[in-house]
């Protein structure tokens, strides 16, 4: 059938009418989608902080900490919630985060505080670079001591550079193990490494039987579990992981400030950098910049609200925040190594 010129003309503003008005709706839906605020992204939504270890230890009670004040200065004021993913000393929620979880500022981690060094060691499996991972802020840096009964009799470095000390770890490659194991190497100490303890409370335990010598447990969960064992000389520390001493133990050798040798100073200073990344909240690669800048803001608007620092007080949390920008800079810094010092490093950690 041959259309006539009117009936062509109208067929042709029909197919340009309906072009028009598909077009308009798909720029209407992509302009709307695009121009989604970041207050209208959250509004409802569910922000998710994921922990690498179980209910009740340090990293988790921060977490829970941060989840409960978080969510009223992120635009929008999502529920924030905790998600438990134990496994691989924290590693399981770090390769999580990188390759499963949304990469749209819903999903926030509590990360190891060696995830820095574990990434430039390829501890992590699979092709995880730690710098991709977007910080927002820490919390409090985290300060693992080395500590002995006050029983023991040689409870200072040099003693134990004299006399065998037994010491409970949580197994090979933890922080517990590789610690003592590299000082007794580089500067002479006399550590007998126990491994096999199921987690920092069951080598605090031990110590506390008598069953070992020396454990290992944070700063900031001594603080919270054990808040009279310092300070009423229970326990003597004798070192602690961190490049300088932390301003609670002045007098107690920083593991970052040991060794008889350069490349041993660079090797013990590149493990004790981890205390630096304490307590922290980190997001995925290739969140959106202005949820980004949101999250960023809203942790530096949550660490200098009155109520979460007096929450942090009741609870004996430390507090020593570090912006988004200044924690994303020292993860960079500490991957930032000779590889002479990563290869003095690489056999206590992974090899074990």
């Amino acid at each position: 059938m041959t259309k006539t010129k009117g009936q062509a003309n109208k067929s042709r503003r029909a197919f340009l009418a309906s072009a028009a008005a598909i077009g308009l709706f798909t720029a209407g839906y992509g302009g709307s989608a695009m121009a989604q605020s970041v207050e209208e992204f959250y509004a409802g939504n569910t922000v998710t902080i994921y922990v690498g270890f179980g209910p009740g230890g340090g990293y988790d009670l921060y977490a829970r900490l941060a989840s409960e004040f978080l969510g009223r200065h992120i635009p929008g004021n999502p529920e924030v919630i905790v998600e438990n993913m134990p496994g691989a000393g924290g590693r399981t929620a770090a390769m999580y985060l990188y390759s499963i979880a949304a990469q749209d500022g819903t999903a926030l981690s509590v990360p190891v505080q060696s995830i820095a060094l574990d990434s430039l060691l390829n501890v992590l499996p699979g092709d995880l670079d730690a710098r991709n991972f977007i910080a927002i802020g820490r919390m409090t840096p985290e300060y693992e001591l080395g500590m002995v009964w006050n029983t023991v009799e040689a409870d200072t470095l040099e003693e134990i550079m004299e006399t065998p000390v037994t010491f409970a770890s949580t197994g090979a490659g933890s922080a517990s193990s590789f610690v003592p194991l590299m000082l007794n190497d580089m500067i002479g100490t006399q550590f007998q490494v126990i491994q096999g303890y199921q987690g920092a409370n069951a080598a605090m335990l031990a110590i506390e039987t008598g069953e070992v010598d020396a454990a290992m447990q944070g700063l900031a969960g001594m603080t919270v579990s054990k808040p009279d064992w310092i300070p009423e000389g229970i326990v003597d520390v004798v070192w602690q992981l961190g490049v300088t001493p932390h301003q609670q133990l002045p007098d107690v050798p920083a593991i970052g400030q040991l060794g008889n040798n350069d490349l041993d100073k660079a090797s013990l200073r590149l493990v004790a950098s981890a205390a630096e990344i304490g307590r922290a909240l980190i997001t995925t690669p290739n969140v959106p910049e202005d949820r980004v800048a949101a999250l960023r803001t809203a942790f530096d608007a949550m660490v200098a609200d009155p109520e979460f620092i007096a929450a942090a007080e009741t609870r004996n949390h430390l507090l020593d925040p570090m912006t988004g920008q200044e924690l994303q800079d020292e993860i960079a810094a500490q991957m930032d190594v000779p590889q002479e010092v990563i290869d003095r490093v690489m056999p206590y950690v992974v090899a074990q």
